[in-house]
């Protein structure tokens, strides 16, 4: 890129939803799952007329029928966990590969929104209504890019009102203090916020003059006609 050359920046949307991956995969076998044996085994001994433990009186209480107390007692050493393939060999799962990547996406995005919508207060009136808003819009916004001897400028175009503009440009000169480098150069990355257009308010005040000389005017063009 040469210097100075002015490259236009416009929103992109990249569709973070089509990128949702339902593909089933087979799952590993050898991972250990909770034994629902366990849960009816531990059941088993708490059901009432049950111990889950015998001391000496106990025992001799019991005395005949102690080895089928004992047999109960056995069947709570039944694993916890067991292998996935014994229990459900054909168990599918969903690929957690693009998942993983976007949700990291999603939340990096609603990381930074957030530290923008924060950065809001105490410069814009109503961010505590229309901060995620503003920072909406400003992230849609296009603009362009200027790279300049060691620095990269970004100079976004203003917004739908000069208040949001004027707030934008307080985000610009924060992010610009911070002399972040665009990711691969030592390009410095320089916000800034084109003005509004002054040549629409002067177009509204001519209207404005236009339509008042012809009110004043029309009064006499009426007289000359009747004369």
């Amino acid at each position: 890129m040469a210097g100075g050359e002015l490259l236009p920046l416009r929103p992109h949307h990249f569709a973070l939803d089509a990128l949702d991956s339902y593909t089933a995969a087979g799952d590993d076998p050898g991972r250990m799952v909770p034994n629902p044996a366990k849960k009816l085994a531990a059941a088993r001994i708490r059901a009432p007329g049950h111990a889950s433990y015998l001391t000496n009186q106990m025992l001799n209480q019991i005395n005949a029928p102690v080895e089928d107390a004992y047999a109960e007692l056995t069947a709570a050493q039944v694993p916890a966990r067991v292998r996935l393939g014994d229990l459900s060999p054909q168990m599918k799962r969903l690929e957690q590969e693009v998942k993983q990547i976007t949700h990291a996406i999603r939340m990096s995005a609603f990381n930074s929104q957030s530290m923008l919508a924060a950065a809001l207060h105490g410069h814009y009136a109503r961010a505590a209504d229309e901060a995620y808003a503003l920072v909406r819009e400003a992230l849609q916004d296009s603009g362009d890019i200027v790279p300049g001897d060691g620095e990269l400028l970004i100079r976004l175009d203003p917004l739908t009102a000069p208040r949001r503009t004027a707030a934008l440009a307080v985000l610009c000169q924060q992010a610009t203090r911070a002399r972040a480098c665009y990711p691969g150069t030592d390009l410095v990355l320089r916000y800034e916020v084109k003005p509004h257009p002054e040549p629409a308010r002067a177009t509204r005040s001519q209207a404005r003059t236009t339509a008042a000389t012809i009110t004043s005017t029309a009064p006499r063009q009426r007289q000359g006609l009747l004369a």
